[in-house]
């Protein structure tokens, strides 16, 4: 596809964006306790730079010692000690040709509780309704205060080389939290009115404008919808910015309090672009440019700045996923474009205990020092055993590096457990995902032999240097009377014609849950029978609460706390809650998760220098664990 919208030039106010691509704010966790800017940081933040995105837009930045710090790892610009620092993040951005914005923020009342050791603070004494802390109101000196933290800390951002600041007036933070109506409860000159409940946030681009002065890019992230039932609605949204619009140069559109995550950070179980029509909205109401965000791809992308919806495209996990997306774009080679799957897992799952960033698709990422590009020094002869997700990413990365590559897999097909894993239609984008590891081991010349069964003596017989043994899993039968009248995933996602009207489903993990999903999509009645206290329970949180969402869109019925003591023709018994209790359906399937080919991949050790053992055949897992082992081999066996 040619991008001929993406791919133009932007001119933001004195700068020209080279493209009219955006890297949003994310948290990576990469700074220093204090919120001093690492060298993982800097080059995280370079990576992307180089992949060639028009303007990056540094993460949630805080802006003073007392109760900004919204989160364990935050990055932190509230004192003239924090400029050096910073000052090596803009160098690293800009000497790699983008723009370089970086966000100023206050936690508010979403603050982490472990992240200051003090109250958090707020509008009014309402807490927020998924951290639980009781704020402390703030009072009109108070408020006067954080106005002047934020003024000098945009201040420092431009002593550090920075092209400008977005102030963030979203996601339910202490701004946002005072624009909106279902949070803000005043009765002072900070409250109650509009005009009142938008005060606070426009003294502060006051205040930032006469520190900074005229020619430095001020932005604004806002949220066009904060999806609570009493919360800011995209009417009011448009109006506010359009108050403040000669104060800003462009208006970074998104959405939601913490209470509703999930239309900030659209996991795969809702559709891709679910805000893109609130930047619409924005972009027919004020005279500035407006960003679009949130689950968007080159091709969503391009379609948006063509239909005038928005001046600028914002890609967030996909640049995480490939920070070459832009260069690609431009470069006319989608389908060397690693996908993102928006399964959270690194990015977002690991958000809230402080971890530092990575990917599920990209082990790459938050460890690009560790991690180098290019070529290995020594290319060694290297053999796979397995071609699931596992095995093809440890090939194309071996390839990539410079060895001579080859991969059995038993079957006719690659792509293992996830096969079947993405046939519910919420799961198709994760088919890129599988195409673009076939296509990228074909461009690297990697030896596939499908419908080929390893065996020691073969895998010996081509003298390799390492062995990485991908052998994957085989779904669990747990010992329970009857097993055998029961179906196994595969089948029932990859065969659900051989399912009847009404189906049982035990196991509520996210096997027994996309299937149960599938399933219904396909027009069954669908009951999980979970030993635990719900479905889903593993899942992070953003993701988990799109589940719960789409099983009550699907009308899925729960037995929870329930063990199942019994499978017969067309029935099953369990204990529960209030005793036994027996439940009929047209078919049982049996989703209690994965078991490791542990004899098999056994079978394989020591056939040469350096051995491996990654994915489902060291215990049934996600993506996210089969990309982190499969980097971990490959640049271990270079040692």
């Amino acid at each position: 596809m040619e991008y001929r919208y993406l791919t133009k030039p932007f001119k933001l106010k004195n700068k020209i964006l080279r493209n009219s691509m955006v890297m949003p704010p994310m948290e990576v966790r990469l700074s220093n306790p204090d919120g001093s800017a690492t060298d993982k940081m800097c080059a995280y933040y370079a990576a992307r730079a180089r992949g060639g995105v028009g303007m990056i837009i540094v993460e949630n930045t805080f802006v003073d010692t007392k109760a900004s710090r919204s989160s364990l790892v935050s990055s932190g610009l509230y004192s003239d000690h924090m400029i050096a620092s910073k000052y090596n993040l803009a160098e690293a951005i800009k000497e790699n040709g983008a723009v370089a914005i970086i966000q100023l923020s206050h936690g508010g009342r979403q603050a982490n509780p472990n992240a200051t050791g003090i109250q958090c603070v707020g509008p009014s004494a309402i807490p927020s309704g998924a951290v639980g802390r009781m704020p402390h109101a703030l009072t009109i000196e108070e408020i006067h205060d954080i106005e002047d933290s934020f003024a000098m800390a945009a201040r420092r951002a431009k002593m550090a080389g920075f092209d400008g600041i977005e102030l963030h007036c979203a996601h339910g933070y202490l701004l946002s939290s005072f624009i909106s109506p279902a949070s803000n409860k005043r009765d002072d000159m900070y409250g109650g009115t509009k005009e009142n409940r938008w005060r606070f946030p426009k003294e502060t681009l006051e205040k930032i404008r006469a520190m900074t002065g005229d020619d430095f890019i001020v932005g604004m992230r806002v949220n066009g919808d904060d999806y609570l039932p009493d919360g800011l609605k995209i009417d009011e949204c448009c109006e506010y910015v359009k108050s403040v619009q000669h104060l800003i140069d462009y208006v970074n559109v998104s959405a939601a309090f913490y209470e509703a995550m999930e239309y900030q950070i659209a996991p795969l179980y809702m559709p891709q672009a679910p805000i893109a029509h609130l930047a619409e909205r924005m972009k027919g109401a004020v005279d500035i440019p407006v960003i679009a965000v949130n689950a968007l791809t080159p091709d969503l992308g391009e379609k948006i700045l063509e239909e005038g919806k928005a001046d600028l495209i914002a890609f967030g996990r996909s640049l995480i996923a490939d920070p070459e997306l832009p260069k690609k774009v431009i470069e006319g080679r989608d389908e060397d474009i690693r996908p993102c799957c928006r399964g959270n897992e690194g990015c977002i799952s690991l958000f809230f205990d402080g971890c530092p960033l990575r990917c599920e698709v990209n082990g790459r990422a938050g460890r690009e020092t560790e991690y180098a590009e290019g070529k290995a020094q020594v290319s060694k002869k290297v053999v796979i055993v397995g071609g699931g997700m596992a095995g093809m990413e440890a090939a194309r990365l071996a390839a990539e590096r410079g060895h001579s590559v080859t991969l059995f897999e038993k079957t006719d097909k690659l792509g293992g457990h996830y096969l079947e894993g993405t046939e519910p239609s919420f799961k198709h984008e994760g088919r890129n995902l599988i195409k673009y590891l076939i296509r990228q081991m074909e461009k690297l010349g990697v030896d596939v032999r499908l419908g080929e069964e390893a065996d020691a003596d073969k895998v010996k017989a081509l003298k390799p240097d390492a062995v990485i043994t991908a052998v994957g899993s085989h779904y669990a039968k747990p010992p329970i009377p009857g097993i055998e009248n029961a179906m196994m995933p595969d089948t029932a996602l990859m065969e659900p014609d051989k399912t009847g009207k009404n189906v049982i489903v035990i196991g509520g993990g996210l096997i027994g849950t996309e299937t149960a999903f599938h399933l219904a999509e396909k027009g069954r009645n669908v009951t999980i029978v979970e030993m635990l206290s719900d479905i889903a329970l593993s899942e992070e949180g953003i993701s988990r609460a799109a589940v719960l969402t789409l099983a009550d869109k699907l009308n899925i019925k729960k037995a929870v706390n329930s063990k199942v003591t019994c499978i017969g023709n067309g029935l099953i018994k369990a204990e529960g809650p209030d005793g036994e209790t027996e439940l009929k359906a047209d078919t049982i399937i049996c989703a209690t998760g994965l078991i490791a080919n542990d004899e098999l991949r056994d079978s394989f050790s020591g056939l040469a220098e350096k051995t491996y053992n990654i994915g489902d055949c060291v215990k049934g897992r996600k993506i996210f664990e089969c990309t982190a082992e499969a980097w971990h081999a490959v640049y271990d066996l270079e040692k």
